[in-house]
């Protein structure tokens, strides 16, 4: 379509012509001096600044035409508001007090579940667990040897028996016994003196190897038991070979040494009895020793900060070479996984809101891909809108 724009200016109309005869036409003829051009009327002009608004006006419709084709859409009907994303913030500090030796994450890192967030200190530490462990060691051997000695108490002492029941009379067969007891002891004692020269090498290779770096500390520790341990038969066997000789004195004077030995039967239950005591003694010492050890085990885990869940490090509170106390915030980690949109929606609007209430969110980095959502909350008590 065309349009056609009329200039104000040239509002003059032509009369049609109408044929006539010179002849007819009688006009006197001036004088040349007196020939004169008619006047003429001035021409009309649109104003510059009239230009100007028709210019802008059509070029503003020309917009608005192309806004309407390709950038306008209807607002959809439903309630509108604003709002932030936030998240369950997990404050991370230390069970234990102690000097910052490294703080392996930082502001805007992303954490997993189990991962070492910070490292405190432990050389104090593993000195206790160290000594703990050393004195877990030494209440077994100790355990271990008053239950070897049980033994050979409960051994006499049936033989104590056995003497004071045969009092009265002296038989071949009590002597033989006590020879075979006394030679089966002594077999028993060069066996564990075998044993523990075989020991004793094995340990001497051992610390060598160890000092060179050729075997744990593990290896070491445990060929130094099997040692003590050697030790402790050689010394049982050696207390049977005494034992089983003495029997065999007390056998061959049964009938003349009859009150001796009722009191040498009275003084091994007396040894036995004290036996259990120090197999109980030596429990209860195992069992607090493993306790005071198991509690620094948990003391050096304590020092070694992990994340308990996956997240963003929102806070770094401490650095390397800083002292915090126990319970002191290290760090504050927002869990991912759980984040939500608090929005703030006029007092006139509230009754529009109920839980469980579909929607969706719009996110300034992504305004053509929204988000659905749902209504969990809505706060009991009214508070001021955000300045952000």
């Amino acid at each position: 379509m065309s349009q056609t724009q009329t200039d104000p200016g040239n509002n003059f109309s032509q009369a049609p012509s109408i044929p006539v005869k010179e002849e007819q036409i009688l006009t006197p003829q001036p004088k040349t001096s007196e020939l004169q051009p008619p006047p003429q009327k001035p021409k009309r002009r649109i104003p510059k600044l009239l230009l100007i608004l028709g210019a802008i006006a059509l070029s503003a419709g020309v917009g608005y035409g192309v806004y309407r084709l390709f950038f306008y859409q209807p607002e959809p009907e439903g309630l509108f508001l604003s709002g932030r994303i936030e998240g369950y913030e997990t404050d991370i500090s230390a069970k234990i007090g102690g000097r910052i030796a490294d703080v392996y994450v930082r502001e805007g890192d992303v954490v997993k579940p189990n991962q070492l967030l910070v490292q405190i200190n432990d050389a104090e530490v593993r000195a206790q667990l160290r000594g703990a462990v050393a004195r877990v060691k030494a209440a077994q051997e100790r355990l271990e040897k008053a239950r070897q000695q049980l033994p050979v108490l409960q051994a006499q002492l049936q033989q104590a028996k056995l003497t004071t029941q045969q009092a009265g009379q002296e038989s071949q067969g009590i002597v033989l016994e006590a020879e075979n007891a006394l030679a089966a002891a002594r077999f028993q004692l060069a066996e564990a003196e075998e044993n523990l020269t075989l020991a004793a090498a094995r340990q001497r290779r051992t610390s060598q190897l160890f000092a060179q770096g050729a075997v744990s500390a593990q290896q070491r520790d445990e060929d130094n038991a099997a040692l003590g341990a050697a030790r402790a038969r050689v010394a049982a066997a050696q207390e049977q070979v005494k034992s089983s000789q003495g029997r065999l004195t007390q056998a061959q004077a049964t009938r003349r040494n009859q009150p001796i030995r009722a009191a040498a039967e009275l003084q091994i239950q007396a040894q036995i009895a004290q036996a259990r005591t120090d197999i109980a003694v030596s429990q209860q010492e195992v069992g607090d020793a493993k306790a005071t050890q198991a509690e620094i085990q948990a003391n050096l885990n304590y020092l070694a900060i992990n994340s308990p869940l996956t997240g963003n490090v929102i806070t770094r509170s401490v650095e390397p070479g800083e002292v915090v106390a126990a319970g002191a915030p290290l760090l504050t980690i927002v869990n991912l996984e759980n984040l939500y949109l608090r929005g703030f929606i006029p007092e006139g609007e509230i009754g529009m809101v109920r839980v469980g209430q579909p929607g969706f969110v719009y996110l300034d980095t992504f305004p053509d891909r929204p988000l659905q959502a749902t209504v969990t909350r809505v706060d009991p008590k009214a508070s001021f809108t955000p300045e952000n």
